[in-house]
């Protein structure tokens, strides 16, 4: 692991996207879990990991298998309440449709993640607190339920954002579900003057532009 201010770490193992652990001091919280490819390693960087709390909850960005497709291993591994946006739910069970066609075509060819089991929905309106001082809050815009994660002034942001050059930046337009909800999701994120910005592609930084 890598700690990147107290009580937060970039998990090495994960494969394909960024994945963080929240350590409250009663609980870990683990925000994104990358590919399935990478199950193993992750579980093992977890499991050897003895200077933090244990894993209790699991919180899922949005449902592409390069953040959700480890999820159901960890589960198992560690016991802890998986969270997703209620309309990312619906899409990681199939129960709905991606929303683009490119995103229906990367369904195709894109194996979907295995489901966790007994899935917790998070709100599309309000906010959630999955583990003490972590909130969830909901961030439309690269998918329908996508959720960023907030804890003591750090913004877990998924794939709503990357940070370059102290400036927030869009993901590619071909992987935006809904332009003007990404851009909303981005004022939001800026409004809340991160100390820190934990995307889910590229290095963590700050906003200074």
């Amino acid at each position: 692991m890598q700690l990147l201010t107290e009580g937060v770490y970039r998990l090495q193992k994960a494969t394909g996207a960024n994945a963080y652990l929240i350590d409250t001091g009663e609980s870990s919280v683990v925000v994104d879990t990358g590919t399935r490819g990478g199950a193993s390693a992750l579980a093992a960087e977890l499991r050897d990991e003895r200077g933090v709390s244990p894993v209790t909850d699991i919180v899922l960005t949005h449902y592409d298998p390069d953040h959700a497709g480890t999820a159901a291993v960890l589960q198992r591994q560690t016991g802890a309440r998986v969270w997703i946006g209620e309309r990312d739910a619906r899409i990681l069970r199939g129960q709905d449709a991606p929303p683009t066609r490119f995103r229906r075509f990367l369904a195709r060819v894109w194996p979907r993640s295995e489901v966790p089991a007994d899935l917790q929905e998070l709100s599309a309106t309000e906010e959630t607190e999955v583990a003490p001082g972590v909130v969830a809050i909901p961030a439309p815009g690269h998918t329908p339920g996508h959720v960023i994660v907030a804890w003591r002034g750090i913004v877990f942001a998924g794939d709503s954002v990357r940070v370059s050059k102290g400036r927030l930046v869009q993901m590619p337009g071909v992987l935006t579900s809904d332009r003007a909800q990404a851009e909303e999701t981005e004022r939001l994120i800026a409004a809340r003057s991160p100390r820190l910005v934990c995307p889910g592609h590229g290095k963590p930084g700050r906003i200074t532009a």
